[in-house]
C-alpha cells in the first residue's frame, strides 16, 4: 500500500446495493481520503448519466466530487467525440442518449445511422432490438458500453447486465462489437491515469466482480482487492 496514491471503487455491489449504501463502505472511503489518497468511482452502469450517479452517491451519504465519478456511458461519449464518430444510433436508455447530446454528438435514427452504440437498457423490447440489428448489419463501427453478464441490484439480487443486450445483437449480426468501453477494458482507468498523472501501479482497484473489476486491474498492472465469495490466488480477497 505504500505506493498507492489513489483508490478506485466499483459501485454496484461494492459501495451500494441498488439504493442502499453497504455497511462500512463509506468508512473505508473516508479512511482512504484521510490517508491522503485520491478516490474515484467507476461503474459499467450506462442507464444513468455521470451527473445522476454523482447525485446518487451524495444522496446516500457518500461525500464526493463530480470529477471523481466515471461511467461507461460518459466515457463512451468522450470516446465517440475523440474519434469523430457521427450518425450514431443508440440502443440504450434516454439518459445515455442525453450523455451523448451533452458532448455535442450527433444521434440519429436507425434509418440514417452509420454507427451503433449498445448500452444497458432494462426496458428494451423486441422492436428496439430489431432496430439495433438493422443498424448493426450495416454499421461501420459497433461500440458496446460493456459486456457485463450480471450485477447486484436491490438487496444484492443478481440482474442481467449489458451483456444481455450486446450478445443477441452480436449473434444475429454475425459480428462482435469493435470497441468495448467498460470493465474489464481499462479505458476508464487509463483516462484517470492521464488526467491525474498517476502510474498504473499507484492505483488500487476495489470491486466485487472478478471478471470485470479485477480483470481490468490486472490488464494494466494495478493492485486490487476482490470483495466476494470466491478465492483467487492472484489478488487480495476479502470474504463477504
Amino acid at each position: 500500500m505504500d505506493n498507492v496514491k489513489a483508490v478506485v471503487f466499483d459501485l454496484d455491489g461494492t459501495v451500494y446495493y441498488g439504493s442502499k449504501l453497504i455497511d462500512g463502505a463509506n468508512d473505508v472511503i473516508q479512511k482512504c481520503r484521510d490517508q491522503g489518497m485520491k478516490v474515484f468511482f467507476l461503474t459499467n452502469n450506462s442507464t444513468k448519466t455521470r451527473r445522476q450517479i454523482y447525485e446518487k452517491l451524495m444522496q446516500i451519504g457518500v461525500n464526493c466530487d463530480y470529477e471523481e465519478v466515471y461511467t461507461s456511458g460518459y466515457v463512451a461519449a468522450l470516446y465517440a467525440k475523440k474519434e469523430n464518430f457521427s450518425n450514431i444510433y443508440i440502443f440504450g436508455s434516454a439518459n445515455l442518449i442525453g450523455e451523448f447530446h451533452q458532448q455535442g454528438i450527433d444521434v440519429v435514427d436507425e434509418n440514417t445511422a452509420e454507427n451503433l452504440l449498445i448500452g444497458y437498457d432494462p426496458a428494451f423490447t423486441y422492436e428496439s432490438l430489431t432496430k439495433a440489428l438493422h443498424v448493426a448489419l450495416k454499421a461501420q463501427t459497433i461500440i458496446a458500453c460493456n459486456k457485463e453478464k450480471h450485477f447486484p441490484g436491490e438487496n444484492a439480487i443478481r440482474l442481467p447486465g449489458c451483456g444481455a443486450m450486446v450478445a443477441p445483437i452480436e449473434h444475429c449480426a454475425s459480428r462482435e462489437a469493435d470497441v468495448v468501453i467498460g470493465k474489464p477494458n481499462a479505458m476508464m482507468l487509463d483516462m484517470i491515469c492521464d488526467l491525474f498523472h498517476l502510474e498504473n501501479d499507484q492505483i488500487l482497484v476495489v470491486g466485487d466482480t472478478y471478471e470485470s473489476d479485477i480483470a481490468m486491474a490486472k490488464t494494466i498492472g494495478c493492485p486490487s482487492i476482490y470483495i466476494g465469495e470466491e478465492t483467487h490466488d492472484d489478488t487480495i480477497c476479502v470474504k463477504i
